[in-house]
C-alpha cells in the first residue's frame, strides 16, 4: 500500500510551495508520486447550501481581489449536525475516488486538501467545536485517520498576512488556525513550523520522511 501524505494547515501557510516541492524532491529519491486535492466536495450537503444562500447564513465576501464563500450556521442549531452528517458523507464518497483509488498506484500519494481540512471547515462553520470527539467527526476522517502520515504547516498568522493581505479580510483565519492546531495535538500530526526559512522547513519534513521510511 502506497504511503498517504497529507498536507494540511490554514490558507497561506505555505502547503501549495511545499507539497509542489516535495512531490518533485521524493520523485528524484525514486519515489513514484502524485498530488490530489479534495476539498468542497458537496454532493448530498448541496441542498442545505442552497437553502442558506437564502437565509444569508451561506454568503460571498470579497477576500482581496477574490470573492470567497463563507458559512456561518452557528445559529442553524440542529440543522448544524445535519450539514455535518451530510459532509461527511460527501467526504467519505470523495475520498474514496479522489484518494484511496490514485492512491493504489503509486508509491506516495500527498494530498494537499483533504477530509482534515473539511472537518476544520465544518467545525469552525458551525461551531461545533465537540466534532473533534463525536462520531460525525470521526466519521469525516475516517478513510485517512489510521492511513495517512498528516503534516500540519505552521506559520504565525501575523506572517501569513505580511504575504498575503487580503488574508486580513478573513474573519475565520484565526479560528481556523486555533482548531487546526487543537486536532493536531489531539491526532498527533506531524508539526511543521514554517516560520523561517523554506530550506529550514523543507528539512524538518525530510528528517521526519527518513524516521519514518518513506525515503532512505
Amino acid at each position: 500500500m502506497a504511503y498517504l501524505v497529507c498536507i494540511t494547515g490554514t490558507d497561506g501557510a505555505g502547503k501549495t510551495c511545499i507539497t509542489d516541492w516535495l512531490q518533485a524532491y521524493l520523485q528524484q529519491h525514486g519515489r513514484d508520486t502524485a498530488t490530489v486535492w479534495s476539498r468542497f466536495n458537496n454532493y448530498l450537503s448541496k441542498p442545505i447550501l442552497a437553502i442558506t444562500r437564502l437565509t444569508g447564513h451561506n454568503h460571498f465576501k470579497p477576500v482581496g481581489d477574490e470573492v470567497h464563500g463563507f458559512h456561518d450556521f452557528q445559529t442553524l442549531g440542529i440543522w448544524r449536525y445535519v450539514f455535518a452528517f451530510l459532509q461527511a458523507i460527501d467526504v467519505n464518497v470523495a475520498t474514496y475516488i479522489k484518494i484511496l483509488k490514485p492512491r493504489k498506484d503509486c508509491d506516495v500519494l500527498i494530498c494537499e486538501r483533504g477530509p482534515w481540512d473539511t472537518l476544520t471547515d465544518v467545525i469552525v462553520d458551525t461551531r461545533l467545536t465537540q466534532l473533534k470527539n463525536h462520531w460525525i467527526g470521526k466519521l469525516i476522517v475516517r478513510q485517512v485517520s489510521h492511513k495517512s502520515i498528516t503534516f500540519l504547516i505552521s506559520r504565525d498568522i501575523e506572517k501569513i498576512c505580511e504575504t498575503r493581505t487580503e488574508l486580513n479580510d478573513d474573519y475565520k483565519l484565526k479560528e481556523k488556525y486555533a482548531t487546526y492546531h487543537e486536532l493536531q495535538k489531539q491526532y498527533g500530526w506531524i508539526l511543521i513550523d514554517n516560520n523561517a526559512s523554506l530550506d529550514g522547513t523543507k528539512q524538518q519534513i525530510v528528517d521526519q520522511l527518513k524516521k519514518l521510511g518513506v525515503i532512505p
